[in-house]
C-alpha cells in the first residue's frame, strides 16, 4: 500500500446527503403527522435514535470507505474542485457523464474528489448534488493539503490522473476528456499497466471495437456542450 492513503477513508455521497427522520407519534399528535426534517449526525455524535432507525437510513450504503480498497488496481482521477467555482460546475457536469459511460462498461475506473470549498455545508451540497455517484477525501481532512502540494495544485477545477501507488499518468485529465470523451480512458489505461482485470470488465480489444460509435458520440457532445472548451480555471493561490 502506498503510505499517501495507509489509514485513510473517503466519504461516499451517502456521507454527505441529509437524512429525513420521520418523528414518533405521541398522544399529543391527535393523530396528525408532523412533517420534520433534521440531519443525520454522524453516528459517533447520535442520540436518542435506535440503531435499527440507523440502519434503514443508510439504505445499506456506507458513508465511509477503507481509501487505499476502493481505488487499488483502478485508474484514479483526482478531481480539485469547488462549488463557488463557476468553471467546475461546468466541467463537473462534462465529468460526470463520462464517468457514468465507464462505468456502464465495468471499466477500472475511480474518481476522488479534492473539496476547496470555504464551507463544509458547501462541500456536502456540491458533492452530494452535482458530482457523480463517486468518492471524495473528507472535508479539511490533512491529505487535502498532502494532494495539493504533492500535484502542485495552482488553480481549479484540476483532474489529475493517476495509479493507485499515487504516480502521475497525466495532469491534462480535463483536457483528454473535454477533446476525447470516454476515448481517452484506454491511453490512461495503458500507460497505468494494471493487474489482470477481472472476467467480467471490457477488454480494451472490446473498446477498439467501440470506437467508430465513440467518436460519433463524443462529436455530438462537443456540438451539445459547446461551452466545454472554452471553460477556464480559476487560481486558488
Amino acid at each position: 500500500m502506498d503510505e499517501l492513503w495507509k489509514d485513510k477513508i473517503f466519504w461516499t455521497q451517502e456521507k454527505c446527503r441529509e437524512k429525513e427522520i420521520e418523528p414518533e407519534k405521541s398522544d399529543s399528535d391527535f393523530g396528525q403527522t408532523i412533517n420534520i426534517k433534521e440531519i443525520r449526525v454522524p453516528d459517533s455524535q447520535t442520540t436518542g435514535l435506535e440503531d435499527e432507525e440507523a440502519d434503514k437510513l443508510s439504505e445499506g450504503k456506507p458513508e465511509e470507505v477503507d481509501a487505499f480498497k476502493s481505488i487499488e488496481n483502478k485508474v484514479i482521477g483526482l478531481y480539485f474542485a469547488a462549488d463557488w467555482c463557476i468553471p467546475c460546475q461546468e466541467f463537473t457536469c462534462i465529468l460526470k457523464q463520462t464517468y457514468e459511460e465507464l462505468k456502464e462498461r465495468v471499466s477500472p475506473f475511480e474518481i476522488v474528489f479534492v473539496s476547496f470549498d470555504k464551507k463544509i455545508d458547501d462541500m456536502k451540497t456540491f458533492f452530494s448534488e452535482k458530482h457523480g455517484d463517486w468518492l471524495s477525501v473528507p472535508y479539511k481532512d490533512p491529505l487535502v493539503d498532502v494532494l495539493k502540494s504533492k500535484y502542485e495544485i495552482k488553480a481549479i477545477p484540476k483532474l489529475i490522473i493517476i495509479r493507485d501507488n499515487g504516480t502521475i499518468i497525466t495532469e491534462k485529465g480535463r483536457k483528454d476528456i473535454q477533446d476525447k470523451g470516454i476515448i481517452c480512458f484506454r491511453g490512461w489505461l495503458q500507460k497505468a499497466n494494471l493487474s489482470a482485470t477481472k472476467p467480467s470488465e471490457k477488454t480494451l480489444d472490446s473498446e477498439k471495437q467501440d470506437e467508430t460509435k465513440l467518436v460519433e458520440k463524443s462529436i455530438e457532445k462537443e456540438k451539445t456542450v459547446s461551452f466545454k472548451e472554452n471553460v477556464s480555471s480559476i487560481t486558488i493561490e
